[in-house]
């Protein structure tokens, strides 16, 4: 009679969907893959491109970007950084804790190596003077730029799913003169279990109808 109702709370539970649970995956005390080696980029894309001059001698823009820039990366980035490829550049050996600030007038690249035990979505949240573009493995999300400082609330989007597994968060911050600071949140939450199909149910329903038959066949006996 236990196992009958231990078998029937498992199919149960096995129906029921997932509860989705969000954790902090990257803050700034997350580490990560390091070049602060690439100097000033405001040459690879030209008079009022993305990455202004320095000393803001283009002054300072807001600009928002939906679509990738492509830059053409210079030979500090490594073979093929958004490939997952870091030899030669002038990469961290491996992973260092990320500083907030860095020199004015450079741009740093960061990657945040992380892995997903389920599928799920990701909140990410950053602010950064002056300058960021993001990718999720090799994929662009977003670029912008501002005048003022780094406030953690300045720039958040959602990654609506994700699948389970290793993946990286690329990151190229950009400044243009007067300060730099940056600071980063990316929360993953467990995407539900999908809710089972009209077939599921029916199998279920003839599961608890054999157990009841053989629980009546057992009582008789």
């Amino acid at each position: 009679m236990k196992s009958i109702k231990n078998l029937l709370g498992f199919c149960a539970l096995a129906l029921l969907p997932l509860q989705a649970s969000a954790t902090i995956i990257i803050d700034n005390t997350t580490l990560g893959l390091y070049n602060n080696g690439l100097g000033d980029l405001a040459a690879i894309d030209g008079p009022g491109g993305f990455l202004p001059g320095p000393n803001v001698s283009e002054g300072d823009p807001t600009i928002y970007l939906n679509s990738d820039p492509l830059l053409p990366f210079t030979a500090a980035f490594g073979t093929n950084w958004l490939g997952g490829n870091y030899t030669g550049g002038t990469w961290s050996a491996g992973t260092v804790a990320i500083p907030a600030t860095w020199a004015i007038n450079s741009e740093t690249a960061i990657v945040y190596n992380f892995n997903l035990a389920l599928a799920s979505s990701l909140h990410i949240d950053v602010g950064v003077d002056n300058g960021v573009l993001m990718w999720l493995n090799g994929n662009f999300l977003f670029g912008a730029t501002a005048p003022g400082g780094a406030n953690i609330n300045e720039y958040d989007f959602d990654v609506a799913s994700l699948g389970a597994g290793n993946h990286a968060l690329q990151i190229l911050r950009a400044d243009h003169g007067g300060g730099a600071d940056f600071a980063i949140s990316v929360d993953a939450k467990t995407l539900p279990r999908p809710v089972p199909e009209p077939g599921s149910l029916v199998l279920f329903t003839m599961v608890l109808m054999g157990l009841g038959w053989a629980r009546n066949r057992t009582l008789r006996h």
